[in-house]
């Protein structure tokens, strides 16, 4: 289970899947509706998906296509979902998975696995959870290698204890909230070396046997230590400051920076002093990066039907044009729905224009890479009639 104290919670979170050729499958299951841990694992569900999620989506898409996420948040986050999710899942041989879960973890005393299993969601105000809500992250992992991808990436952002437990994120500051997000291309080639290199698996869990899984102050509202500590080292990559050659140095360095820092905050449960050591193990060999380019696909929404008004790496600024003015006919009445562009920090609006203007600049921009909507709202006939969104932009290339 997961540790409920002043400073820290935890959770779980689900993700969504899509079928296609060089497809990225993202699957998140996140327990938003634990009274304990759910605002917690909110955030960092929001954080995996829009800092972790895009950059991993932006790093690869020049050869792989997104398929609509598996998102399954509240009492959709529950063990007959997740198995269905993953029988329901087709690869291609060359195909990504990732699985992130955010919620209450706990492991049995006999328990063979060196990771938790997964405490899914039970009705609100119900605190009974019996053995069928409970599922071991490691299982995942191997029903998806069944599915024979390329690579998968398995995160249990959870307890490895037999009581519940929590997570943080760092703040961003104005300045660097209003600054262009942008991904270098020292890091857009350290993630497809991560990610295009490798054949096999890779899972990871918040902590150790018999360790909780933490998260910090003000009512869990900065997200989950294990979360914070691996997006930090993907931010760094992202922006050019840090490099890896292989999940071993990235997971080792993730480990070692999430146990120092909970040395140095003050997590306490039961009068007792803990700290948090995650747990991981690599199952990969080397193979040949063949980075070609990305089959074209017909956008089954507004989100991917934005993400090729945006790839500008892939498609001429004619093409993108001609995209944009069938996505606008499509999803909005008009030319006067409201654009709000949000910077870093993913809440401080730098623009603000109405979607005919958005569009035509988005589908002129030389180095937009990758668009993710924050929020949308849509008048009585479905049209949409706002946009919060994000950019991620990519470093022009050196000529």
């Amino acid at each position: 289970m997961k540790k409920c104290f002043y400073l820290s919670f935890l959770l779980g979170i689900s993700f969504s899947l899509s079928l296609s050729a060089q497809t990225i499958h993202t699957i998140l299951f996140t327990d938003t509706q634990d009274e304990s841990i759910g605002i917690a694992a909110k955030a960092s569900h929001d954080y995996y998906s829009l800092d972790f999620l895009s950059t991993i989506e932006t790093s690869l898409g020049t050869s792989y296509n997104s398929a609509t996420p598996v998102d399954s948040k509240g009492y959709e986050c529950n063990r007959t979902n997740l198995l269905q999710t993953l029988n329901n899942l087709s690869c291609e041989e060359r195909d990504i998975v990732v699985f992130i879960y955010l919620g209450h973890g706990a492991r049995g005393l006999k328990d063979p696995s060196n990771f938790p299993q997964m405490c899914f969601a039970v009705p609100r105000g119900s605190y009974y959870r019996d053995e069928d809500d409970f599922y071991p992250l490691e299982n995942v992992r191997d029903l998806i290698m069944k599915k024979n991808p390329r690579f998968c990436l398995v995160i249990g952002d959870c307890c490895n204890s037999y009581s519940p437990t929590l997570s943080t994120k760092p703040s961003i500051t104005t300045v660097e909230a209003m600054a262009p997000d942008i991904l270098r291309r020292q890091g857009e080639n350290v993630i497809k070396n991560l990610f295009l290199s490798q054949k096999g698996s890779v899972i990871i869990t918040a902590s150790i046997k018999g360790e909780y899984g933490w998260c910090l102050t003000r009512g869990g509202r900065l997200g989950m230590l294990l979360e914070r500590n691996l997006n930090d080292v993907f931010q760094d990559i992202k922006d050019g400051k840090a490099s890896y050659s292989s999940w071993e140095d990235l997971l080792a360095t993730v480990k070692n920076n999430t146990y120092r820092f909970s040395q140095t905050v003050i997590l306490i449960a039961d009068g007792r002093r803990y700290t948090q050591t995650p747990y991981y193990e690599i199952n990969t060999t080397n193979i040949p990066i063949i980075d070609k380019p990305k089959p074209p696909i017909e956008a089954k929404d507004l989100q991917q039907a934005l993400m090729q008004v945006a790839d500008s790496r892939s498609l001429s600024d004619t093409e993108r044009i001609a995209k944009s003015r069938a996505l606008k006919a499509k999803y909005f009445d008009g030319d006067n729905a409201l654009v709000e562009v949000v910077g870093k920090d993913r809440k401080t609006i730098i623009r603000s224009t109405d979607i005919h203007k958005y569009l035509l600049s988005a589908a002129t921009e030389s180095d937009l890479a990758n668009i993710t909507i924050l929020e949308q709202r849509k008048d009585d006939k479905g049209k949409v009639i706002y946009l919060k969104i994000h950019e991620i932009y990519v470093e022009p290339s050196q000529n």
